[in-house]
């Protein structure tokens, strides 16, 4: 076996400039509604997997479920995370239709609101922090 010419070694080597574009950050409005989407659909393919096949992955997947909702605890705070867990767990009846909730600021009339998809959800999130800006 013929030894190896290593002071040939890299000439043909050709490095391409980096492009200079910067990849667009998400924002944390995406990744919520991303995240959120996600979630909802591991609840309901648990949920199916048991009604159709009589497979319960929802003890198997329970520790992750307090995973996700620590971490949810940490970044959102106690009232946030309570909503977003009713919007997970409870917001569709038996039979997927959408539990409307009912929102009031402090002397205004009461709202229903129709949470139908997690960009809905921040909204609402956010309407809250704007009405009342001293809830922790």
């Amino acid at each position: 076996m013929k030894k190896p010419n290593l002071n040939n070694f890299g000439k043909k080597l050709k490095f391409k400039q980096r492009s200079s574009k910067k990849v667009p950050e998400i924002t944390e409005k995406e990744l919520f509604i991303e995240t959120m989407d996600m979630f909802a659909e591991v609840w309901t393919r648990s949920n199916v997997s048991y009604d159709k096949h009589k497979i319960n992955l929802l003890e198997y997947d329970e520790m992750f479920y307090q995973i996700i909702e620590g971490f949810t605890l940490l970044k959102y705070g106690l009232w946030k995370t309570e909503i977003i867990l009713w919007y997970v767990f409870a917001r569709l009846d038996e039979n997927d239709k959408v539990i409307s909730l009912t929102y009031k600021v402090k002397e205004e009339e009461e709202e229903e609101i129709v949470l139908n998809n997690p960009s809905d959800l921040w909204d609402f999130l956010k309407k809250i922090e704007e009405n009342d800006p001293d809830i922790k």
